[in-house]
């Protein structure tokens, strides 16, 4: 047993080595949000050499998730000055994943301001052109940020990592009910909090407008969104990603977005997929 321990006690150190090489490169950023809010963000400074990259995590998560974070701290190693924001999702300082029973107080359109501030913060630090790179549905919410932003000059280009939309694939039919069920909450108590479904949440406690600004954003609206950007982001799917609905291949094809598919990668391109995933995000760059 204590040969054991001891073949295990170099890589215990090498990973205790780069845990802690890891936060000491990151700085916590704090930007105080227009709803008065502060949000915060991790900072992986590289120089101003090459474009800065704002990497942005998917629903409920925060920057910590597992695949933004690989994806920036690969980044940060290419030389790449990285920003990692947690959306305050209407919570101070939020720095934990935000649970589906939760009362949710946050729209889609206060998470698209909020990458809008983040993005001009990181504009005016490095005085270049942002890059900008979504997981799940984060990739969404910076859809949405660049289909409000007629002006695209401070940013450089978008990558969307497994793009998915609201209303989409195994759980299409239960998000249906429920948006009919909002329409007429909105009309009979739009400030009263009900429970619907979204996403992956069985339970997620909501007003009627803040729940229908999320789930607005269909495969419908999303493809226009597409279909109306100037500067068309690349989309990098799994082949095996059962979260997406069968047609929204094909769609974005039809729309001639630059659609790459990494053969057998899930929605989190977890395991050896997360190399296949970096290397074409680093052709991208």
């Amino acid at each position: 047993m204590l040969k054991s321990i001891a073949r295990s006690l170099p890589k215990l150190l090498l990973t205790l080595l780069l845990l802690v090489s890891h936060y000491c490169a990151a700085e916590t950023i704090q930007l105080r949000m227009q709803n008065g809010l502060l949000a915060t963000a991790d900072y992986l400074d590289a120089g101003d050499e090459k474009s800065p990259i704002l990497i942005l995590h998917g629903f409920l998560q925060t920057r910590d998730f597992f695949t933004v974070r690989r994806i920036a701290d690969a980044l940060h190693d290419e030389g790449y000055s990285v920003l990692l924001p947690n959306l305050s999702l209407g919570i101070d300082q939020r720095h934990q994943s935000l649970p589906c029973e939760a009362i949710h107080t946050h729209s889609m359109e206060q998470d698209r301001d909020e990458v809008a501030q983040w993005v001009d913060w990181l504009n005016e630090k490095s005085s270049k052109p942002v890059t900008l790179i979504g997981h799940s549905m984060g990739s969404l919410t910076l859809l949405a940020y660049l289909h409000s932003q007629p002006d695209q000059d401070s940013i450089n280009q978008a990558i969307l990592i497994s793009l998915i939309t609201f209303a989409q694939g195994p759980i299409a039919k239960a998000n249906s009910t429920d948006k009919h069920r909002a329409q007429q909450d909105l009309i009979m108590g739009p400030n009263r909090i009900y429970n619907y479904r979204l996403a992956f949440c069985d339970s997620y406690p909501s007003q009627p407008d803040h729940y229908l600004s999320y789930l607005n954003w269909d495969q419908t609206r999303a493809s226009s969104a597409l279909l109306g950007l100037s500067k068309k982001p690349s989309i990098i799917l799994g082949s095996r990603d059962n979260r997406l609905s069968p047609e929204w291949k094909p769609i974005l094809m039809e729309l001639k977005a630059n659609v790459i598919e990494v053969e057998g990668a899930n929605h989190f391109f977890d395991h050896s997929h997360e190399f296949d995933l970096l290397d074409n995000i680093i052709q991208m760059l």
